[in-house]
């Protein structure tokens, strides 16, 4: 619906309606008198200007069927001709009876009273003659058969018949030509003919009769400028048609296919849309193209959401919608050793599985027979391949449109896990201070060489420690843990020094292939 609020043109006519009033109320003088003259033709003035600038929309309309068929342009036209028939028919009421008025205000004819300039108007400041001609001839008190009460029934039912046509079409304006008030002398509550023509001197109900035409012209403009803008309301003008391709991807994988969508867009640079984004609000726009740029703060595939709000030459806004999808991928680069790829039995091995261009969301990866792969939250994955499998194959298909295509097909070597090394104390031979071995809960560790890149920990299951005592070899074993026995720490206490310890038979529990390790000897010198 078209607004209701006042133009400035309308709010200025309201205002100069209001001096009247105030003119009218007062026991005016000379001066004051022979300034209505002065005012009036200004309004005449505007009420020329007026004319003109409504037959220039009549001319309009008639240039409009070179560009529109006549059923487009009516009924449009039709309407429109229709209200100037309404309007020319008031306007004449009214300079009709003005006129007539000021004949016989001062005894002359109607062609002479036409002409005549309010400065020569006699007794401007006669109210009895103009209240009896407006509110007593053909009736009485301003009702009916009275020209006060015919020309408000005239404005009322122009009214009423503009708002309806404007109805018809979901418009409506503020036409002005106020007949219901309230109106008031005093305090005392009054009707509109009354407030207008009831004891008011002559001079300014002529006046007043000239603003009114104003006000109907002013009403028939915009009546008529709006009934012209709908002709084109829903299509819109362009000036400028440029070419646009929208490629479904700028990714295509060998053996596919390019597919995109041309056209030609046309484009309003005079007149920016407004482009309103989900989550973000309305976006900048230049000569009619909106200007979208935002952070690509996470990896994946993100849905753009948004609006597009035109407004029609008729002032009518339409919203068009629109969603989008764009992919964030990590910065990554992969160097990938051809003679090196391997994993390890038993362990989980992490890799990364990306494709250039191709979301991960849309990566279809498969392991050969053997292996698991398993997703992580991080869109990382986890290989683990059995311990009797020495080759897997990780094969990655990429979902493009309504098919997979393949990627690329990965052979892995499968290793087994490296065995660890025995230490004690941190060494593993030479000389060795006793203390270090003789002190509570001494163990022997398995340790993974520091190049292992696997958080892996094996843990030693029994052992036996060899030395010499009293001229014999003496044995002690450790069936149930990685700790030196009581025993053994009783043996090395009571060792000499230079005396030769040995720990042999060095077994881990299974680790994650399952499989037992044997981390051979340990020797040390005690000092």
């Amino acid at each position: 619906m078209a607004g209701a609020k006042q133009t400035p043109r309308q709010r200025l006519i309201g205002l100069m309606y209001l001096i009247f009033l105030a003119l009218m109320a007062l026991n005016v003088s000379v001066e004051v008198l022979d300034s209505f003259p002065l005012i009036d033709r200004g309004i005449q003035d505007t009420n020329r200007n007026f004319e003109m600038k409504v037959d220039m929309i009549y001319d309009d309309f008639n240039a409009q069927v070179q560009n529109f068929s006549e059923e487009h342009v009516y009924p449009f036209h039709g309407q429109a001709l229709y209200i100037r028939e309404l309007a020319d028919s008031l306007v004449n009421y009214v300079m009709t009876n003005r006129t007539l008025m000021i004949a016989m205000l001062n005894n002359i004819g109607f062609e002479e009273a036409d002409t005549l300039d309010l400065i020569d108007l006699r007794q401007k400041d006669n109210y009895s003659r103009s209240t009896r001609f407006w509110m007593e001839e053909g009736g009485s008190s301003g009702g009916p058969g009275t020209r006060a009460f015919t020309l408000r029934e005239m404005m009322e039912n122009f009214k009423f018949e503009v708002d309806s046509i404007l109805a018809s079409h979901d418009q409506n304006i503020t036409l002005g030509l106020d007949t219901e008030g309230p109106f008031y002398r005093g305090d005392t509550r009054v009707d509109w003919q009354t407030y207008n023509f009831d004891r008011v001197i002559s001079v300014a109900v002529a006046t007043n009769l000239s603003r009114m035409v104003t006000e109907i012209r002013n009403a028939q403009f915009d009546a008529i400028s709006m009934l012209y803008d709908l002709i084109h309301a829903g299509q819109f003008r362009f000036d400028e048609v440029t070419a646009r391709i929208v490629p479904e991807s700028r990714i295509v994988m060998q053996g596919g296919r390019f597919e995109a969508d041309v056209f030609v867009a046309a484009i309003d640079t005079r007149q920016d849309p407004q482009v309103f984004v989900d989550g973000i609000g309305r976006i900048p726009v230049s000569d009619g193209v909106g200007r979208l740029r935002m952070a690509a703060s996470s990896p994946g595939t993100h849905t753009i959401n948004g609006r597009i709000v035109v407004r029609s030459p008729a002032g009518v806004e339409t919203s068009h919608p629109f969603r989008t999808q764009y992919t964030v991928e990590s910065p990554m680069a992969t160097v990938s050793p051809t003679r090196m790829n391997v994993f390890y039995a038993g362990l989980d091995n992490p890799v990364s599985i990306a494709a250039g261009g191709v979301p991960t969301e849309s990566l279809v990866p498969e392991i050969s027979a053997g292996g698991t792969l398993t997703r992580r939250s991080d869109g990382s994955y986890i290989v683990t391949v059995d311990p009797d499998v020495r080759e897997v194959n990780i094969t990655v298909r990429a979902r493009v449109g309504d098919r997979l295509e393949t990627m690329a097909v990965s052979p892995f070597r499968v290793l087994r896990t490296p065995d660890p090394t025995a230490y004690i104390a941190g060494q593993r031979s030479g000389r060795i201070p006793r203390q270090l071995l003789t002190r509570p809960q001494t163990i022997i560790e398995a340790r993974m060489a520091e190049d292992f890149v696997f958080d892996l920990r094996y843990e030693v299951a029994r052992f036996e420690m060899l030395t010499e005592r009293a001229g014999e070899i003496r044995r002690e074993r450790q069936d149930n843990g990685n700790m030196l026995t009581s025993e053994m720490i009783s043996l090395i206490a009571n060792a000499r020094s230079g005396q030769t310890v040995t720990f042999t038979d060095i077994w881990t529990r299974p680790g994650p292939d399952g499989r037992e390790r044997n981390l051979g000897a340990l020797s040390f010198t005690i000092e």
